[in-house]
């Protein structure tokens, strides 16, 4: 045994013997008597600087023992044995007083109790939100308020960074530091300083290759995207090589290929992963392959359309439900010819085989208000709302259906048109749509309000305009009107019908 080792076996020793007197003459004073501890004070006096002396002779905290008590603590707590993290730490108390480690591991052992006031105060002592404290306390600090989700605020995310950049200083946690500001500065769209972080963390966490690559197609970075996702695709097909039921490799793969535009070997590999389980993750991402390959037909010829309805009908046949690709189909839906039938037959065996009925029903009903078609429109719209009340494209549209029926029916397109605003306020169709029908009430005034915040980013303002100038018109401000008349380029007052004017298109969000 060398001299430092043994030298540490005696400050354990000690350390140890300490511990267990203190833990006696906490027990005895409180079993006996108080006369009998004045009788034995003088012994204890004794003890004590015996003690104190053979502690002197060892000099102040030893640094290597404080950190093998500090990861002592961590490895109780770790393996849930609170007992054991509170022996650790009263060592640490006796050997390092009230030192930054003895401070942290006092705060660990707190939150393990469910103490977090504590655990918190004592934290917050070690890690100022502004200078430099103990880098594992700015560690602590910033996955608090990553799990209480305060990126939200402009202020947290300011401090979140700021804790996470002070923890870098220590290794200790380094690798997902910089993880986390790579995520942060990603969310706040600060590509430079994500992919700063990212390359960082990189290398021991490959898996940051992909995203990596996803960043520098953004940036427009050729050279750095064809680096990253030549290592990405290498990591993840080792992983498959290595385990072909990684599932999330596999995927992982898939979708590098995918962004790469290599299509066919996306395709392969996902159909292979198939082969070998239905996970449902699987089908996802070979849905977002078919529906790329489908963007690629982009001309309008009879050859390009059938292949690219037969990549949707691929795509739909895997994820039966996929937004994307029911908006793709709803442009062949609304146009004529054999395409146009196929996709109709697509939707409704998907409505046949009681699949995602209603937001079928919202791309049929939709196709067939944007041709007058007001019957058929109303009807599959209706079965839409049955299926889904919540939907604010089905509202705003049925509204819109309501609106323009023979006799129209206001009151109830009314309501629809405020249940719809109330789940996407900001959404300017549906406030058009409200708009036109409080305009069809002659409630003017309201109407006013809802077409003029509408006309902000309408896509149709021609419609709007030739409203509004009925509107202003009604309320007497001649001026007003003619204004919106010109702008309307009607000289009749009302703008040319448009059987679009207030719909939402299939697939857009509101």
């Amino acid at each position: 045994m060398s001299t430092e080792d043994r030298r540490r076996l005696s400050l354990e020793t000690v350390f140890w013997l300490v511990d267990a007197v203190v833990y006696h003459v906490q027990a005895w004073v409180f079993t006996r008597r108080p006369w009998l501890l004045a009788q034995a004070l003088p012994a204890l006096v004794v003890g004590g600087g015996v003690l104190a002396i053979f502690a002197s002779q060892f000099g102040g905290p030893d640094g290597d023992l404080v950190s093998h008590y500090d990861l002592a603590v961590e490895d109780a707590l770790a393996r849930d044995d609170l007992p054991a993290a509170k022996v650790y730490s009263r060592k640490l108390v006796l050997l390092d007083e009230l030192g930054p480690a003895t401070r942290y591991a006092l705060g660990r052992v707190a939150e393990h109790e469910g103490d977090l006031f504590r655990a918190r105060r004592l934290m917050s002592d070690l890690a100022p939100t502004t200078g430099s404290g103990y880098p594992p306390a700015h560690f602590w600090m910033a996955k608090q308020l990553l799990a209480a989700k305060a990126q939200g605020s402009p202020d947290r995310v300011a401090e979140t960074v700021h804790h996470l950049e002070e923890s870098l200083s220590s290794s200790d946690n380094r690798q997902q530091a910089h993880e986390c500001l790579g995520q942060l500065y990603l969310a706040k769209e600060d590509l430079d300083e994500a992919v700063t972080h990212f390359e960082e963390a990189a290398p021991r966490c490959p898996e940051l290759y992909l995203t990596l690559a996803e960043i520098h197609v953004r940036q427009k970075d050729d050279a750095r995207f064809l680096k990253a996702l030549k290592q990405a695709n290498e990591h993840f097909r080792g992983r498959v090589e290595q385990d072909g039921n990684d599932i999330a490799a596999r995927i992982s793969w898939a979708r590098g290929k995918l962004i790469g535009e290599d299509y066919e070997e996306a395709e392969k590999i996902l159909l292979d992963g198939l082969l070998r389980t239905d996970d449902r993750r699987l089908c996802e991402v070979l849905t977002l392959v078919y529906v790329a390959m489908a963007d690629e037909y982009a001309s309008d010829n009879a050859r390009d359309l059938a292949e690219r309805l037969e990549l949707l009908k691929k795509a739909l046949h895997h994820t039966p439900n996929h937004h994307g690709t029911l908006e793709r189909l709803a442009t062949f839906v609304r146009h004529t010819g054999p395409e146009a039938d196929a996709a109709r037959t697509m939707l409704k065996d998907l409505l046949a085989n009681g699949q995602v009925p209603a937001t079928v029903h919202l791309v049929l009903g939709s196709a067939a208000a944007a041709d007058g078609k007001w019957d058929e429109a109303r009807l599959h719209l209706e079965q839409a709302y049955r299926a889904d009340k919540r939907l604010p494209a089905v509202l705003n549209n049925l509204a819109w259906v309501l609106t323009n029926a023979d006799p129209p029916e206001l009151d109830r397109a009314l309501s629809l048109a405020d249940a719809a605003l109330e789940l996407a306020p900001s959404h300017s169709e549906i406030r058009a749509t409200r708009g036109q029908i409080l305009a069809r009430l002659k409630r003017w005034h309201d109407a006013v309000a809802d077409l003029e915040l509408a006309l902000t980013d309408f896509p149709d303002r021609t419609t709007l305009h030739g409203v509004l100038a009925d509107a202003y018109a009604a309320l007497g401000d001649e001026e007003l009107a003619e204004r919106h008349r010109e702008l309307a380029g009607d000289d009749s007052v009302k703008a040319p019908p448009n059987e679009d004017a207030g719909q939402l298109e299939v697939g857009e969000e509101p």
